[in-house]
């Protein structure tokens, strides 16, 4: 139980945190203009491996807005919008689906995310360019 409940206010300061430096950090556009290869995960207390099904797993942001991600093999494509006051890039695949991420941190060679999703929302993913 105390384990638990640790887990949830680490959970909830890095969310906090994270949403801090999400907001304190200008983020350059065509810093985004590349391929991200995703590269490990961490939370509040350590970094892990990619899973062996996400080896390779990309995310192709273009500057004409178009947008390509490999996710566990799944190729999608659709196109994809920056929103500046957020801090976050939407994502909307041509079937339908859309992905709101969250940018914590941006560099020319590399990109820390958070996805908007309930399973992933206490990760931060991390990725790398090659470029």
């Amino acid at each position: 139980m105390i384990d638990s409940v640790r887990k949830m206010l680490v959970s909830g300061a890095m969310l906090f945190l994270s949403a801090h430096s999400i907001q304190a950090q200008k983020i350059d556009k065509n810093n985004l203009y590349n391929t991200w290869y995703i590269d490990k995960y961490s939370d509040a207390e350590d970094y892990y491996k990619v899973p062996k099904i996400e080896i390779g797993d990309y995310i192709l942001l273009q500057e004409d807005m178009t947008a390509e991600s490999r996710s566990e093999g799944e190729v999608r494509q659709g196109t994809w919008m920056l929103n500046t006051n957020g801090n976050y890039i939407e994502i909307k695949y041509d079937k339908g689906s859309s992905e709101k991420i969250y940018i914590v941190h941006s560099t020319s060679k590399t990109l820390v995310l958070i996805y908007d999703v309930d399973a992933y929302r206490e990760y931060e993913a991390h990725y790398v360019s090659c470029k």
